[in-house]
């Protein structure tokens, strides 16, 4: 989960000399360590709040952590729940980090998920053919619906509008479009107003093995997030992206195309959204139901931040907030701790990690370069 500032090499390594090779290992292991020490602070205070709050309610501190934990991944079926939950997340998070590599804040997500998830149902209602080509299909076809969307606040971006207030505005526009389509064209005729269902043969299989609800998505949720680095650390393109995100004068004076690779990085993070739209439609509910899931897109600007904006840390900042959202109702049962809790540690976490500048007065002046990747400043350029 580092943040990379340096020059495009690929492969800097000759040969492949073990010195070499063991110098760069312990590098990158220092960099990741340093990169989890401020996402580690600020779990620590929201767990220490969390505390006050839960003997404020009259609980046992340990016994509400432990249901919590339990309820996480205590079990497979717990563990199933987290990552379910954790599926949409990653894509959700991987659509704010992208464009956040670029320079460009998406808040897009939510509007970008929703125009993904109608159309990858449309797909699943529409297409004939075999059941797994159907699938394929409809979540390529949600990835580009996404992209789509994402192009708009791109293309808006390059003729002088802020990607903030374009993407919001946005939101409302992408959610409202697919509640019209789904209680109109694409209306079923069940007692809830939405779609019907797709077929039990185009819809994402479950992963099985005890673990519940979560299906295939987790583990395109992970090849999406190895894509996803590639893309933006391992090629030409992605040096570019990362480029005009770190200085647009320099990239500029390189001969790179600033509007270009903007409209890049947020188009690409719409067509993330837009898988994640699609998995959950043709998975996790197999419909479009109105009112659907809300504030995916908005939680995965949280994953992003709490992952510092890459990739694995997306990952991991996914399943952390689908243990936490998993745990909190296994909390409430067993302890009687209300489930507003977890929103409440959640935006502790967020608080802290976002918040340079109080950590840095809790750890020292020299922890601020610790919070490379994570300022919201460095997403608001250009």
């Amino acid at each position: 989960m580092s943040d990379d500032r340096s020059s495009y090499d690929p492969d800097p390594v000759e040969g492949g000399a073990d010195a070499d090779i063991g110098r760069i290992l312990r590098q990158q292991a220092a960099s990741a360590g340093q990169a989890l020490i401020f996402p580690a602070v600020a779990l620590t205070i929201a767990l220490l709040v969390g505390a006050v709050v839960i003997l404020a309610t009259g609980n046992n501190v340990f016994e509400a952590y432990a249901a919590l934990l339990r309820g996480g991944f205590g079990s497979r079926a717990a563990f199933g729940r987290t990552i379910a939950n954790a599926t949409p997340l990653i894509f959700t998070g991987l659509a704010v980090a992208i464009p956040f590599r670029g320079g460009l804040f998406n808040i897009g997500g939510e509007g970008q998920l929703f125009v993904g998830a109608i159309a990858g149902v449309w797909v699943g209602l529409t297409m004939p053919g075999p059941g797994a080509l159907v699938t394929v299909v409809g979540i390529v076809v949600a990835g580009l619906a996404g992209f789509a969307w994402g192009a708009i606040p791109g293309l808006l971006k390059i003729r002088g509008a802020h990607e903030v207030i374009t993407t919001i505005m946005l939101n409302f526009i992408g959610i409202n479009l697919a509640f019209w389509l789904a209680k109109n064209p694409l209306a079923g005729t069940g007692a809830v107003p939405g779609t019907d269902f797709v077929p039990d043969n185009v819809r994402i299989a479950r992963l099985g093995g005890g673990l519940g609800g979560a299906h295939w998505g987790f583990a395109l949720g992970l090849l999406a997030a190895v894509i996803a680095y590639i893309l933006i650390w391992r090629t030409t393109k992605g040096y570019e992206i990362r480029t005009v995100g770190l200085s647009p004068g320099a990239a500029r004076y390189a001969g790179m195309s600033v509007a270009a690779n903007g409209f890049l990085a947020i188009a690409l993070g719409g067509m993330f959204a837009g898988f994640g739209g699609g998995l959950e439609s043709l998975g996790t509910f197999g419909k479009v139901s109105v009112p659907f899931i809300s504030n995916l897109g908005f939680n995965g600007i949280g994953v992003a931040l709490l992952g510092r904006n890459h990739p694995a840390g997306v990952v991991l900042g996914a399943i952390f907030f689908g243990g936490l959202a998993a745990g909190a109702q296994e909390m409430q049962f067993s302890t009687g701790v209300p489930l507003d809790l977890a929103d409440v540690l959640l935006a502790i976490v967020l608080l802290f990690v976002t918040a340079t500048k109080l950590v840095e007065f809790l750890l020292g002046r020299r922890a601020r370069s610790l919070a490379v990747g994570t300022r919201l400043e460095k997403g608001l350029a250009g």
